[in-house]
């Protein structure tokens, strides 16, 4: 059964040290968090905290600058924090142009996934609206070039309201990749503006309660919500684990 996490994103604009944001997700009904960086705290306190409230590491969301230019020290962090997953949450649009621009990505991608595997790290691509352009080719958009051009080594973390923001169809991919997808991104969107990439859960045009029974039965292990744009995220957190909770028990 597919478990509620946070990306912690979604709370950076709490004035707390992590630490307390921790204490605070923990005091909801989510069961793990997402990171994205761990700001000024050493990772031996972000792991006390985690043992603190049996919030568990889901993952985190790591930088291809971070990971090429300071991948000891990178490791090393989410080594200490128990935290086994590695999600590359941009590659960057000029990546996805052409076919031979996705075989570059997917090839480097590749040699960055070996290298964390043998770390013992899983590694998950985190797609964004410009990965589902259309480009010429055999293939209906570059972000299924990139999954044909990859293999098991890099899973998939899928968006789902990015993708309807991309204007494709979240259920259909989820069908599709069901094999590579452990991960669910949980985001509501309204599309044709970028101020309105996120929205919080229900405010948006994706159909949630289909995308959750789809990703159960693509055996996901977790739900992970996100809310980039929200201005209160006090009100986003307490909303969204509710709302995750009641779909969830309806799924």
């Amino acid at each position: 059964m597919a478990r509620p996490a946070i990306q912690l994103y979604t709370l950076r604009e709490l004035e707390e040290p992590l630490i307390e944001t921790l204490h605070r997700v923990a005091d909801t009904g989510y069961e793990g968090v997402e990171f994205a960086g761990i700001g000024d705290e050493s990772a031996e306190s972000i792991a006390d905290a985690l043992d603190d409230t049996s919030l568990e590491p889901v993952g985190a969301h790591v930088s291809l600058d971070s990971l090429w230019t300071d991948y000891e020290e990178t490791v090393e962090t989410y080594q200490i924090l128990g935290c086994r997953r590695i999600v590359v949450p941009s590659y960057g649009e000029d990546g996805f142009t052409s076919e031979s621009v996705v075989s570059e990505a997917a090839n480097r991608l590749l040699t960055l996934a070996d290298r964390l595997v043998d770390d013992g790290f899983e590694v998950h691509y985190h797609n964004h609206t410009y990965e589902f352009t259309e480009i010429a080719g055999k293939f209906d958009t570059a972000y299924d070039a990139l999954v044909a051009q990859t293999d098991e080594r890099l899973s998939l973390e899928f968006d789902v309201g990015l993708a309807r923001h991309g204007n494709i169809d979240p259920i259909a991919y989820l069908d599709r990749y069901a094999d590579r997808i452990s991960l669910i991104h949980l985001t509501d969107t309204i599309p044709g503006d970028d101020s309105t990439l996120h929205v919080d859960l229900g405010e948006g045009v994706v159909v949630l309660d289909e995308c959750i029974r789809t990703a159960i039965d693509a055996d996901a292990k977790w739900l992970i919500y996100e809310n980039g744009l929200t201005t209160d995220p006090v009100t986003t957190l307490t909303s969204s684990t509710a709302r995750i909770r009641e779909l969830l028990d309806a799924a």
